[in-house]
């Protein structure tokens, strides 16, 4: 008979050993589902926090009188998808930019072509015209300075 009663006490450690077993990998499973979920939360206030911060109107688009205007609402779409595909955002602001460069460039190319256009036209140019040349010369480079000089933040 004390076979029989050995049986039942190591029955009973090994099921003490599996139960405890048992526990202990139910809580690794729940910590880990924790550290999950955690992790998740956290993702999802980074990516608010910065949907907000992009949202947000920055002080150097403050001055934009016109809300409708093309370039400003794709900038706008730009901005927004951001969080969900930066890179492709950036490369959306590269062409953007690159594209209003390109039309500014132009259309500085044309002003001062019609500034040469005013002086350089023959050789019976009176000097009082000359003087409206020139200018017309000063302000161009003066609207070139200033954007060229306003305080980058």
């Amino acid at each position: 008979m004390e076979q029989s009663d050995m049986q039942p006490s190591s029955n009973s450690n090994s099921d003490r050993r599996v139960d405890s077993t048992r526990r202990r990998a139910e809580a690794a499973d729940d910590q880990a589902r924790l550290q999950d979920e955690l992790v998740r939360q956290q993702e999802q206030v980074r990516r608010q926090d910065e949907q907000a911060r992009w949202q947000a109107q920055p002080e150097e688009t403050a001055h934009m009188d016109a809300p409708t205007d093309p370039v400003w609402q794709r900038w706008r779409e730009i901005q927004s998808n951001f969080v969900d595909d930066p890179r492709s955002s950036v490369a959306e602001a590269h062409a953007l930019v690159s594209g209003v460069v390109d039309r500014v460039v132009h259309q500085l190319e044309e002003q001062r072509s019609q500034l040469e256009q005013s002086w350089s036209g023959g050789t019976d140019i009176s000097t009082e015209d000359l003087r409206h040349g020139l200018q017309g010369y000063r302000e161009f480079l003066s609207r070139l300075l200033s954007e060229s000089e306003k305080p980058r933040g």
